[in-house]
């Protein structure tokens, strides 16, 4: 699986983490060249994502983007990640949803590399069966048993 938080535009970086078996095995940023046209900038992207990573993918997760809130480069971002990697099945989640999962979990800090990596947790955790209609105990000991059973990096960044 790869993991994907797209470039809110402010840092020019995007997240990406790569998970084998639940467990993340790469992760980083991707600096985006500026460009004051948008075009060139997904057209920059493109090539560092062709370029920087080849590799098939069983699934792509992505931050979903909707709403009013949700700046438009910000969408157009996010379909070059979805147009430029190998994937087989696409996952999005809500940011609300991945970042209540990185409070119960622990250890989160906002980063974008951190961001990727704990949306993967995230996805893995509602695989297991994570129901945020849980109590905030149960939560907490469901995500704690994952993150052993899978060896997440919790601790500080």
């Amino acid at each position: 699986m790869i993991v994907i938080d797209p470039s809110s535009g402010k840092t020019g970086e995007a997240g990406w983490a790569e998970f084998e078996a639940g467990t993340p095995t790469a992760w980083g940023t991707i600096s985006i060249p500026f460009s004051k046209v948008a075009f060139k900038r997904f057209n920059n992207l493109g090539k560092i994502l062709r370029e920087d990573f080849p590799a098939e993918y069983d699934v792509l997760m992505i931050e979903l983007l909707k709403g009013k809130y949700a700046k438009l480069v910000l969408k157009q971002s996010s379909a070059v990640f979805g147009a430029c990697l190998n994937w087989e099945k696409v996952m999005m989640i809500a940011p609300r949803s991945w970042q209540a999962i990185a409070d119960r979990l622990g250890g989160w800090i906002k980063r974008d590399d951190v961001d990727a990596i704990y949306m993967g947790y995230a996805a893995i955790a509602f695989a297991e069966g994570y129901e945020p209609k849980w109590k905030r105990e149960a939560q907490e000991a469901f995500l704690a048993e994952l993150a052993k059973d899978y060896n997440w990096k919790l601790e500080d960044w």
